[in-house]
C-alpha cells in the first residue's frame, strides 16, 4: 500500500481562492483557543493574520496541504499551511475551511505562531 505524504504542495486553485476569499473577510474567520493564546503572546490579532494569509497567496507563494492532527474537533480533515512574515516575524499559520461549500462556510485558523523551521513539502 502506498504511503500517503504528511504534507504536499496544494495545486487546487479553487481551494486556494476559497482560503483567500475567506481570509479577506475576518468576520468569516474563527480561531482555535490555542491559536488565540499564540496570537496574544505575539501581540498580533486575527485581522493581521488574515492580511498575512492574503498577502502570501497574492504573492503566489506555496500553500501546503496536510491533514489536521491538532484540533480535536477537526481531526483528519484537510488543513493548509502558509509561512508569512507578520510584524517582522516568520510565522507558521495553519488553517482549515469549515462547513465547506455552504453559505455558513468559514476559515478556521488552527495555529499561528513563530515558524520553528518545520517548513518543507
Amino acid at each position: 500500500m502506498p504511503r500517503i505524504p504528511k504534507r504536499w504542495e496544494l495545486t487546487d486553485r479553487k481551494v486556494i481562492r476559497t482560503i483567500r476569499q475567506l481570509a479577506a473577510l475576518p468576520d468569516l474567520v474563527r480561531t482555535t483557543n490555542r491559536c488565540l493564546r499564540d496570537m496574544t503572546s505575539l501581540r498580533i490579532n486575527k485581522a493581521g493574520v488574515c492580511q498575512a494569509i492574503c498577502d502570501w497567496i497574492d504573492a503566489g507563494e506555496t500553500v501546503i496541504a496536510t491533514i489536521n492532527t491538532e484540533d480535536p474537533n477537526h481531526i483528519a480533515e484537510p488543513a493548509y499551511e502558509v509561512y508569512p512574515v507578520i510584524e517582522g516575524v516568520k510565522m507558521f499559520v495553519k488553517v482549515s475551511v469549515v462547513i465547506r461549500g455552504s453559505r455558513a462556510e468559514l476559515l478556521l485558523i488552527i495555529s499561528a505562531h513563530k515558524d520553528e523551521g518545520g517548513q518543507s513539502a
